[in-house]
């Protein structure tokens, strides 16, 4: 492998969270629209939840647009503390906001203080979250009694022609032409999220870009094919896609 192809396969594609790469469909159109509906929020907090690759994250940054919310990740439960972490703004997003709560941790006393924080101060609070906050593991009893105030809305996994719209608008944003044949063989393989759609565009690219190639059904099948674990045997699944004819 040379160190030109080396460097290229260390790119990666970074997704874009701007309001017109959003794909609204029937998955997300209740979330969609509740973040539309700020600032008239009848409650100030709410959590929207999905399993990943859903497009959580994504209407987190177009809300954060809307309000200059502070994005907060459970990175920021360890390096901030509450009293930091609500300072110089009046709305926030607390991003994977149940990650913390799969070990233990002085988590659940941090979201406690910040919740209660960012009641005080009238402040407006989104949370991301693969499950609705009530059904966190949560044991301390006055955490569980604020969670459950919160309104939750559900992200479903998307469906076939959102999948297909986010397909093709991600290989045209790399110019990537991709013909419906391709595309049927990709969705046909590919593991039902956004994501999942994303990291299969961002290897595809990067095999047309170091082999000089277009995106045929023959490069997507040999991708798919020979992509091997360590043992040398193929996964079922790799990158979310499934293997196979």
């Amino acid at each position: 492998m040379t160190h030109a192809r080396q460097l290229l396969l260390n790119l990666s594609v970074k997704p874009s969270y701007s309001k017109a790469d959003f794909v609204e469909s029937p998955c997300n159109w209740e979330a969609a629209q509740w973040i539309q509906r700020w600032p008239d929020w009848p409650m100030k907090m709410s959590a929207i939840y999905g399993d990943a690759g859903c497009g959580k994250t994504h209407l987190a940054h177009i809300w954060q647009e809307r309000t200059g919310a502070r994005f907060l990740t459970p990175k920021d439960i360890i390096n901030l503390t509450p009293h930091e972490a609500i300072q110089n703004s009046q709305a926030f997003v607390l991003d994977d906001a149940d990650a913390p709560f799969q070990k233990e941790g002085p988590h659940e006393s941090w979201l406690f203080h910040f919740y209660n924080l960012v009641k005080e101060n009238g402040a407006d609070l989104l949370i991301c979250s693969l499950q609705p906050p009530t059904q966190w593991e949560v044991k301390l009893p006055d955490l569980r009694s604020r969670l459950a105030t919160i309104l939750s809305i559900a992200v479903n996994a998307p469906d076939e022609d959102a999948l297909r719209a986010v397909l093709f608008k991600l290989c045209s944003e790399l110019g990537m032409a991709l013909s419906p044949e391709v595309a049927d063989y990709i969705l046909r393989r590919v593991e039902r999220s956004f994501e999942s759609v994303r990291l299969l565009v961002e290897i595809l690219n990067r095999q047309t870009l170091s082999l000089h190639r277009q995106l045929t059904l023959g490069l997507v099948r040999d991708v798919l094919s020979r992509d091997q674990d360590n043992t040398g045997k193929y996964p079922k699944r790799i990158h979310g896609c499934y293997l196979g004819s």
